[in-house]
């Protein structure tokens, strides 16, 4: 899958980006035996992060990472250098980290149940907010709710290829 070169369409020049990211296991055998008898294995996962404009549907970004954050942040500043603005970033509490804040952009990510307001201004201001309006309200006004696209695709997948992957040998 690293190898692959994949394209993704071009982009319109101001983006509201939706990302998440889902494990996919690298082994589907044993998992009976633990399910039966409690035993554990030591359990592989790809970490695969999609970033999708919430505007077109499109993917801009698909990776497989071992950061999220980080990989995301990648790709927010990769998109500003090429001139795109990126108005707004919605992610889960995953991306609850200055890291996102620090990109300039609208975060819409709830905070941690344990988050500090002696961070970041941005983030600190988020929390504050956050807080005071509440989860269903601050869901509303912040338009939370895109964040099904990039579940829907993530399902989609899943369904299409199983929650597993496997190496495949070709032109041997």
């Amino acid at each position: 899958m690293r190898n692959m070169n994949i394209t993704f369409p071009e982009t319109s020049d101001e983006l509201e980006v939706i990302v998440d990211a889902t494990g996919i296991s690298t082994n589907t055998g044993g998992q009976y035996i633990v399910a039966k008898w409690g035993k554990t294995m030591d359990s592989k996962f790809l970490k695969i992060e999609i970033v999708m404009d919430n505007n077109e549907f499109n993917v801009v970004n698909a990776e497989v990472t071992s950061n999220e954050v980080e990989s995301a942040v990648k790709t927010v500043k990769d998109l500003q250098d090429k001139g795109k603005k990126v108005k707004k970033f919605y992610g889960d509490k995953a991306y609850d980290v200055n890291e996102v804040y620090k990109t300039g952009v609208e975060v819409v990510v709830p905070p941690k149940k344990n988050a500090s307001t002696k961070r970041h201004p941005a983030r600190r201001k988020a929390v504050s907010e956050f807080r005071k309006l509440g989860y269903d309200r601050w869901r509303e006004e912040k338009g939370y709710g895109v964040r099904w696209r990039v579940e829907s695709l993530f399902s989609a997948v899943k369904r299409t290829f199983g929650e597993s992957v496997r190496q495949v040998l070709l032109g041997k």
